[in-house]
């Protein structure tokens, strides 16, 4: 039985990692393609919005996406139908008129020229694009939890596909640009995501919405605290980048990011498949199973970033050529940090997956308020006296405070069976 559970695991983690491996390379791919094209400024802009895509994304996982991964393994055929039809379209009912909103929002902003005509066409394309991002977000989430994932690896190969043939459409007419970017990513999510929907004979009513989020919001609403807290953590430092230095500046550390993006389709990938998984260990009452199975892919992991980073400072002078171009040559000086950067925050963010499984989302959320604290509060003061150094040191001491705390309570709910 065990050994099933191991290859079970291995198989969907490999499946999870693959189509990671498809949506990070796509967004790899972008930012190069942008980073070639458009000055550091316009780059600067695209990654402190595509941080704001990544909030919406992590707001929508709270409130939806990872209670449905832990609660649909409860219900029963005949009500997993109801559960899931009613937060699909109790979600809508909340997205379009925000969505038109924004989009409103932007035409005002470019009409009176409130901000610069490239931030208000940004903004409006960004506002249409959340209806088809969160769309083909909710069909992931909902395909990981029912343990299908090669249904969510054939959704995001159709969606990359499609991507890169609209784009390249773009392209070659001169036409691509962040703006563009964003509106495709929406649109390309929208055309790919009403495919699947329509093979989903999902019901719902107005009692049946009320319901599924009266069930959801008991742990979401920690949950979403605990991702308001975590996006302020993991990406202050680059809205003070922005403030504080320039948005060049953003452009630089997001460059040096961007050459660890393999890291983050690991990442991604395992927090898929965790979730479900340890949730089933869990109802078969076998959590310090879960709890070896993390510490093992914790080590692995770190043992993975080091190795990336030392590669790709060897390969400088090829990178630089190939991926980036010159005018990126201060990237390479903050990779060291982001790889810690990674091994750490990913570590922290294992032992809240655990914490996740046992339902402990209201603890989560308090201790990643307080790390929030101390990462912000960090960032401002060294990113004032080291600029793009001081915000990175400032994440590190942040994950780091924050490991040690959930490791803590995950150890003690594991083999105490209490907090």
């Amino acid at each position: 039985m065990g050994k099933n559970i191991s290859k079970s695991l291995f198989y969907k983690s490999i499946i999870a990692s693959v189509d990671q491996a498809f949506l990070s390379g796509l967004n790899f791919f972008i930012s190069i393609v942008l980073i070639k094209m458009v000055s550091k400024t316009e780059y600067g802009y695209y990654s402190i919005f595509f941080s704001i895509i990544l909030f919406v994304a992590s707001i929508q996982a709270a409130v939806i996406n990872t209670p449905l991964a832990v609660l649909l393994i409860t219900k029963e055929k005949e009500e997993k139908r109801k559960y899931v039809g009613s937060l699909f379209f109790g979600q809508n009912l909340f997205l379009l008129p925000l969505a038109l909103i924004g989009v409103v929002g932007g035409i005002v902003m470019w009409y009176f020229d409130l901000l610069e005509p490239s931030l208000s066409t940004i903004v409006g394309a960004i506002s249409l694009a959340f209806i088809g991002i969160l769309l083909r977000e909710f069909l992931r989430a909902y395909f990981f939890a029912d343990e299908i994932p090669k249904i969510v690896l054939i959704i995001d190969v159709l969606y990359v596909v499609l991507f890169i043939v609209l784009g390249y459409l773009f392209y070659i007419t001169s036409h691509l640009n962040v703006a563009v970017v964003f509106f495709l990513m929406g649109f390309c999510s929208f055309l790919i995501g009403i495919l699947f929907i329509k093979r989903n004979k999902w019901e719902f009513s107005c009692n049946d919405i009320k319901s599924s989020y009266s069930e959801n919001w008991r742990y979401g609403k920690w949950a979403l605290f605990g991702v308001i807290v975590t996006h302020i953590q993991s990406y202050s430092y680059l809205y003070l980048l922005g403030i504080i230095v320039s948005t060049a500046a953003v452009a630089d550390v997001s460059a040096a990011r961007l050459l660890l993006m393999p890291l983050i389709l690991v990442q991604e990938g395992w927090s898929k498949v965790i979730l479900p998984h340890g949730s089933k260990l869990r109802e078969g009452n076998n959590l310090q199973r879960v709890y070896k199975e993390q510490i093992a892919i914790s080590v692995a992991f770190a043992v993975i970033v080091m190795s990336l980073v030392f590669a790709l400072i060897f390969f400088k002078p090829l990178l630089l050529n190939l991926i980036l171009s010159a005018k990126y040559e201060n990237s390479f000086d903050y990779l060291f940090y982001w790889g810690t950067v990674f091994a750490i925050g990913f570590i922290a963010l294992n032992a809240s997956f655990g914490l996740q499984v046992l339902k402990e989302f209201e603890l989560i959320s308090k201790i990643n308020f307080v790390t929030m604290l101390v990462t912000v509060i960090s960032a401002y003061l060294l990113i004032h006296s080291y600029d793009i150094r001081g915000g990175l040191i400032a994440i590190i001491f942040g994950n780091t405070v924050s490991a040690i705390v959930l490791w803590y309570y995950y150890t003690r709910a594991t083999f105490l069976k209490k907090i």
